[in-house]
């Protein structure tokens, strides 16, 4: 897919975010991918969640959003949660810390 020149590639939920990124390497965006079936789960989890793939995306272009869209019966406390989350997220912050974290794994 990267061979073929697009700026961005979209991963779904089923692709680890981590082991997409370090297979498509950092010169190249990604889009994705929280799996929707977390919006029904509790929302300190889902900040978890949405957490965890922004900082496995790594410190390229990264476009957040759900995997497949909204499933039908979705609370909607835990859409508006999803794009507070999202919202309030720090780019170098994020990029800061996966920095930090990589050095302290070789240490």
């Amino acid at each position: 897919m990267k061979k073929t020149g697009v700026d961005v590639i979209g991963l779904d939920w089923t692709v680890d975010m981590a082991d997409g990124r370090r297979r498509l390497g950092s010169d190249i965006s990604i889009q994705g991918n929280v799996d929707p079936a977390y919006l029904f789960s509790t929302l300190p989890a889902l900040t978890n969640e949405i957490q965890r793939v922004v900082k496995s995306a790594g410190q390229r272009g990264h476009i957040l959003n759900l995997g497949h869209g909204v499933l039908v019966g979705t609370p909607e406390e835990a859409v508006a949660h999803f794009f507070d989350v999202a919202r309030s997220l720090k780019y170098d912050t994020y990029t800061e810390d996966c920095s930090r974290e990589k050095s302290e794994v070789a240490a």
